[in-house]
C-alpha cells in the first residue's frame, strides 16, 4: 500500500492504538518517510523461556529436542514461541495438579 502526502488513513472507528499507528504513517508520507512494517511471531530463547518455567536452559533445551516444547530454528538458534511456553506451564501445572491427586488418594487409601 503507498500513501501520496495528499492522502490521509481513515480513522474511524479504530483502536487507539490503530489510530496512533496511522497518524504515525500520514506523518511519515507527509515528510516523503519510507515506513516498513513487519510481523514476527513472540519468540524466546531458551534461557528465557527457562527463566520463565523456573528451571535451567538445558533443560528447555532437552525438552525441545525430545519434543514437549515445539520449537522454532532460526539458523542454529532455537526459538521458543511465547504461547508454547504458557502452553507447556500450563501441561505441567495439570499434572503437578493429577500427581498432588493420586498422592492424597493413595494417603487416604491406606488409612
Amino acid at each position: 500500500m503507498s500513501l501520496s502526502a495528499a492522502e490521509s488513513l481513515p480513522t474511524t472507528g479504530l483502536p487507539g492504538w490503530a489510530q496512533q499507528v496511522a497518524q504515525i504513517l500520514d506523518y511519515a508520507a507527509q515528510e516523503g518517510m519510507v515506513v516498513e512494517l513487519t510481523a514476527r511471531p513472540d519468540t524466546l530463547t531458551p534461557a528465557q523461556a527457562a527463566s520463565r518455567l523456573g528451571m535451567s536452559r538445558a533443560t528447555v533445551t532437552r525438552r525441545v529436542h525430545d519434543g514437549r516444547i515445539t520449537a522454532l530454528r532460526v539458523g542454529n538458534r532455537i526459538r521458543i514461541p511465547v504461547r508454547e511456553v504458557e502452553r507447556y506451564r500450563e501441561s505441567l501445572m495439570i499434572e503437578m495438579a493429577r500427581l498432588d491427586q493420586d498422592g492424597i488418594e493413595d494417603d487416604l487409601n491406606l488409612g
